[in-house]
């Protein structure tokens, strides 16, 4: 049976049989080979594809290793973003059909903060406005990275003919 190990690189709880970190994509085997340069030692493992690369091939993104393809997802807590809107109910409408396919997915908002009014009832929440983005209080949809791939698939195939578009 193998043994539990931490990532060196993130903490995160493994087996010692594991090839690389599926949280942060650290390598934990010597001698793996970038895909696109075969004479390069991969430096990492893109936490959404599971392809080693090195680092011309991709970089780390709040500290989880994306290749250059995937680099444009939003990282929040070892998640990615795979679905924006300012409407909730929209974004709580594919959160449950993704749980219904075994995707575990996360609502996030990172703007939202309650603010208590004195009463044990009563809160508001204010939105915190970044001047420089304009998409500052949408609320994201957002899966582990590695189920992004075949999340994002699913959401393709239920919205043929609609009117949302996922990345």
């Amino acid at each position: 049976m193998p043994e539990k190990i931490l990532c060196d690189y993130c903490g995160n709880e493994t087996t010692n049989d594991s090839e690389f970190c599926i949280k942060c994509g650290s390598i934990f085997i010597d001698d793996v080979y970038c895909l696109n340069h075969s004479e390069r030692y991969a430096d990492s493992v893109c936490a959404i594809c599971h392809q080693a690369y090195c680092k011309k091939c991709g970089l780390r993104v709040n500290s989880i290793f994306l290749c250059n393809e995937h680099s444009d997802y939003e990282i929040y807590e070892g998640m990615a973003a795979i679905f924006s809107s300012y409407d909730i109910s929209q974004i709580e409408f594919l959160k449950l059909c993704l749980e219904k396919e075994g995707f575990n997915p996360f609502v996030y908002n990172r703007n939202a903060a309650p603010l208590p009014l004195g009463y044990r009832d009563l809160t508001l929440f204010q939105v915190e406005r970044d001047p420089g983005k304009v998409s500052s209080s949408e609320i994201r949809l957002v899966v582990p990275c590695s189920e992004v791939l075949q999340a994002t698939e699913f959401l393709n195939e239920i919205s043929k003919g609609g009117d949302i578009v996922f990345p």
